[in-house]
């Protein structure tokens, strides 16, 4: 077992196309072998049975009882038999076993008993068949009923040929396979090797690829075969896990340009107050201000901080979201309830419009979703929405229920978006042009809105009002 963990895959398949073929034709030199031998000791037989016909028919009796031998019975040149015919024995016994006659080549070493088994075959059958072994050569024998004969009891014709030509036959065969059956597994092994090394060729040059992919080149994939065999899914799987490693690959790299350019602003601000602060002793005045800055800044901090691990937790398809059926309803309404000082320092006010939901059961309202994930989606939709609005203006939440999804728009009465930047909103980073300081941000949030939305399966897009102001719509397909 050692010995096979160390060899190639191309010369274990090539040895087990080895095993299997030799094993199919040793099989079929066996069956071949049985059925040849088989068939030529059939042929013998038949051949040997008509020769006793022919020998049965030329014997005579004399005047005085005697059987006469045909001197030439033993030559029958014009025919042709697989034995020499010089070499052929002929005896004539009773149903006793005694000799009454025979060829003046034979003898008693040449006549074999007729015991009663075969004696009853005789008579049954009119011939029977044993093996003579005469100087170590195999002698053919068949005992022939001879009916031909007036005399008052049945004789029995025994003829013993040696099988030297059978046998020789059998010899040379079995020669040939013993030669042949090397030389094919010889010629197997090499076409086999060679034809497994084209097949393998494909997977080499999967290898071969897979080792120049590095970190710089991730979106580089592996030849993908045009048979849809076991190779074509192994590329095919390879592929799938390089554009997974390069989508991580990409999101960390993401975070770590999002992290970089977004904290280096803050902080600089933070260091330079700081400087500015020591550089002098300030009031009691002048430090509370200073502190408020310091305040306001660290909470920008922490709010990008925050954002930034949520785009690179859903980017990166993090698993510590957990996934349960929640009440959309439900999410909206303590989100609107933690934003409702922010719109009261603006004098907002959030009205809830949720008719569509109230005869709705518990199933037409619940969403498959992490209900911290989707709650700040709807955070970032409503602190927008404050932001973008006006003093004294009206935020509209309403929710919209149908056979096969839900919906939740948030409406303002802001300036609109121009038409050349509605379709970047969702980008990161993007600010709309000619923001006010008080709408001051990162402009991660409707990106973290977008990709959240993303992740649950869900449609969000924004609409300019007909009138004023924009709405966005988040749309969820129900579960069945």
């Amino acid at each position: 077992m050692k010995i096979l963990q160390k060899i190639s895959l191309k010369l274990k398949l090539t040895l087990l196309f080895g095993l299997i073929f030799t094993g199919m034709l040793s099989s079929f030199s066996y069956i071949l072998y049985r059925e040849f031998s088989k068939l030529q000791s059939e042929e013998f037989d038949t051949t040997l049975y008509n020769y006793a016909i022919d020998v049965a028919e030329s014997l005579d009796i004399d005047n005085y009882g005697e059987v006469e031998f045909d001197p030439d019975i033993i030559k029958l040149n014009e025919k042709i038999l697989p034995f020499a015919l010089g070499t052929s024995y002929i005896s004539v016994l009773d149903i006793n076993g005694k000799i009454i006659a025979s060829s003046s080549n034979a003898s008693d070493k040449h006549v074999l008993p007729v015991s009663e088994y075969k004696l009853g075959r005789v008579l049954k059958k009119g011939a029977s068949y044993d093996i003579l072994s005469f100087k170590k050569i195999p002698h053919r024998v068949i005992n022939y009923l001879l009916p031909v004969l007036k005399i008052d009891s049945p004789l029995i014709l025994q003829i013993s040929v040696p099988m030297t030509t059978f046998m020789n036959t059998n010899k040379n065969l079995i020669r040939f396979f013993l030669t042949s059956v090397p030389i094919m597994m010889l010629i197997s092994a090499i076409i086999g090797y060679f034809f497994v090394g084209r097949a393998l060729l494909p997977m080499l040059e999967i290898i071969n690829k897979t080792k120049k992919i590095e970190v710089s080149n991730l979106e580089e994939r592996v030849p993908v075969p045009e048979a849809k065999d076991e190779i074509w899914q192994l590329a095919d799987t390879i592929n799938h896990l390089l554009s997974r490693l390069h989508e991580s690959f990409v999101s960390q790299e993401r975070f770590i340009q999002d992290a970089s350019h977004q904290l280096k602003t803050p902080l600089a601000i933070i260091k330079g107050e700081l400087e500015l602060f020591r550089s002098e002793v300030r009031s009691e005045k002048e430090t509370a201000q200073f502190i408020e800055s310091m305040s306001q800044e660290i909470n920008f901090l922490i709010k990008l901080t925050n954002d930034l691990l949520i785009l690179a937790r859903v980017d990166s398809g993090a698993t510590s979201f957990v996934f349960t059926k929640n009440r959309l309803d439900e999410i909206v309404l303590s989100q609107t309830s933690r934003l409702s000082k922010l719109a009261s320092l603006k004098n907002i006010s959030l009205r809830i419009n949720f008719d569509s939901f109230e005869n709705a059961s518990d199933d037409a309202l619940s969403v498959f979703c992490d209900p911290d994930l989707l709650g700040v989606l709807f955070y970032n939709l409503i602190e927008n929405a404050i932001k973008y609005s006006p003093e004294n203006s009206t935020i509209i939440i309403s929710g919209i229920n149908d056979n096969d999804s839900i919906t939740v728009v948030v409406s303002d009465e802001g300036v609109g978006i121009k038409d050349v930047q509605i379709g970047k909103i969702f980008d990161r980073f993007f600010r709309i042009e000619g923001s006010s300081k008080s709408a001051m941000g990162s402009g991660l949030g409707l990106a973290i809105c977008k990709v959240v939305a993303d992740s649950l399966g869900a449609k969000l897009w924004a609409e300019n009002n007909p009138e004023k102001g924009t709405s966005f719509y988040f749309k969820m397909m129900k579960r069945s």
